[in-house]
């Protein structure tokens, strides 16, 4: 494992920011994983947003058990074109009114309709996934290219 220095802050910070989705992984209460697709915003601190409904499954999951994973991702037939980040770590609603107003303002400068959706977006939810390990992972480096990172 290699230190995350700033670089690498910075490179991951920046193909999140480039990604529209991202696959987050709860724990079911029989202990199943679950995966639900879900818009998503980040920080430079690589904490992953998203709004959810409280009562979706995943949301339900992570107000029992915070424990996550989440994946980003390129998608292509072309192997030396995947790329993408894994992470582990936990996740919870966000309450403080200050990270709520961060999170709003990222989330619609990544994707300015949801300034349309005030309506919708006042009955949902906002979560942080604080990660506490990340992958990187390369392929255009070479085949199964990987760097993990302990936060």
């Amino acid at each position: 494992m290699i230190p995350l220095t700033e670089a690498w802050r910075s490179k991951i910070a920046d193909f999140l920011t480039q990604r529209i989705a991202q696959t987050v992984s709860t724990v079911s209460p029989n202990g199943l994983p679950r995966a639900a697709d879900v818009y998503f915003c980040s920080d430079a601190d690589l904490n992953l947003y998203f709004y959810s409904d409280p009562a979706s499954r995943h949301s339900r999951n992570i107000a029992r058990d915070p424990r996550v994973a989440a994946a980003v991702r390129v998608e292509s037939m072309d192997w030396h074109e995947i790329k993408g980040v894994q992470c582990e770590g936990e996740a919870a609603r966000v309450d403080d009114p200050d990270e709520r107003a961060k999170a709003w303002r990222l989330i619609c400068e990544k994707f300015p309709f949801y300034e349309s959706f005030t309506d919708v977006v006042a009955r949902l939810e906002i979560y942080r996934i604080t990660p506490q390990w990340v992958r990187w992972l390369d392929n255009s480096t070479s085949f199964g290219y990987k760097e993990d990172f302990d936060l």
